[in-house]
């Protein structure tokens, strides 16, 4: 059985939902969830007088259809962190949405069909950017935005890209730093105005240097490396060698390198760190663990190393960094 609903429905958890309507309110913060069975989702929503972000955690169990009709005048930056899920628009054309991949929307009077499967937990971060910004971006860098510009003239389909963009380090690093840009207190909306710009910027760039998993250059490699990152996030606490590592997924330790970092935009090494730092954020925010049962947690055997590390990263101590949280 399928179940279908109006994305207005959910919308309507929002007092936001439209930038215009906004314009006297320099940040806005909001957490709602909405439990009608056979749906639960989380929605978490950063909105400044330039643009609006939004964090979903969605679980149906049934198969459900959400409808959406777009008539803002918007971009729509969006991220699938967990979940595979596809979506038709226009004249029946179709395409999926894979974990860990990135593509840019046009929201300009489209009739837009999202589906997702039973029992499957799903994650999206979306950024909603207005026509307005990228005109007057336009007038400073012609050629970067010559690709969105056709885009909103309708030269191009609803998509900027068709292919599966990875979603890399980088990126993920943003919108992290974006979901917690309360934290900067009086400056947060010009923190998050920023971090918005910046996740953009890597979009482009991305587009830019042709980085997707149909790129010709790694194509035949792209499961193997994936392997790789799903064997280093299982076993982030003491990680095996990269000899180790290419053994494991069948490549070359020189072309696990070398294709590993064109993917994921660091090395081998430079994810696990940034893999562990996340950890240990999390666990800072979430847990009363002490910082010692933390470091230890996060794959540091000396919790002196961890705090180093840690302040190498976010540029204060764990200790400052829960309290501010707090």
């Amino acid at each position: 059985m399928k179940y279908c609903i109006d994305s207005a429905d959910i919308q309507n958890v929002f007092q936001t939902n439209d930038l215009n309507s906004i314009k006297e309110v320099p940040f806005c913060s909001i957490q709602d969830t909405i439990e009608t069975p056979p749906i639960k989702m989380a929605i978490t929503g950063w909105t400044t007088q330039k643009f609006k972000a939004q964090f979903v955690q969605l679980k149906s169990e049934n198969e459900l259809q959400i409808d959406r009709k777009t008539e803002s005048d918007m971009l729509l930056l969006h991220f699938v962190s967990n979940g595979n899920t596809s979506l038709t628009y226009g004249a029946n054309k179709s395409y999926t949405m894979e974990k860990n991949t990135n593509t840019i929307f046009v929201l300009q009077n489209a009739e837009v069909n999202h589906f997702f499967n039973s029992n499957k937990h799903y994650e999206y971060f979306k950024v909603f950017i207005p026509f307005e910004y990228v005109f007057n971006l336009k007038e400073q860098y012609p050629e970067l935005l010559k690709p969105i510009m056709k885009l909103l003239k309708g030269e191009c389909p609803l998509l900027l890209h068709e292919q599966h963009y990875v979603t890399t380090p980088e990126m993920q690093q943003v919108i992290e730093q974006i979901k917690n840009c309360q934290l900067m207190g009086k400056t947060a909306p010009l923190y998050f105005d920023t971090k918005v710009q910046e996740l953009f910027l890597l979009q482009l760039q991305q587009k830019d240097n042709q980085q997707c998993c149909n790129c010709v250059r790694y194509q035949h490699y792209n499961d193997q490396i994936n392997q790789a990152k799903d064997i280093i996030e299982k076993q982030f606490k003491n990680p095996p060698s990269i000899h180790e590592l290419a053994l494991a997924v069948g490549m070359s330790a020189t072309l696990l390198k070398a294709s590993f970092k064109l993917l994921f935009g660091m090395t081998i090494y430079g994810y696990i760190y940034e893999y562990r730092m996340n950890i240990a954020r999390n666990l800072l925010k979430q847990t009363p663990y002490t910082i010692a049962e933390i470091a230890e947690q996060s794959g540091y055997e000396h919790a002196s190393h961890f705090t180093t590390a840690f302040k190498r990263k976010f540029q204060i101590s764990p200790a400052a960094y829960r309290k501010r949280s707090a």
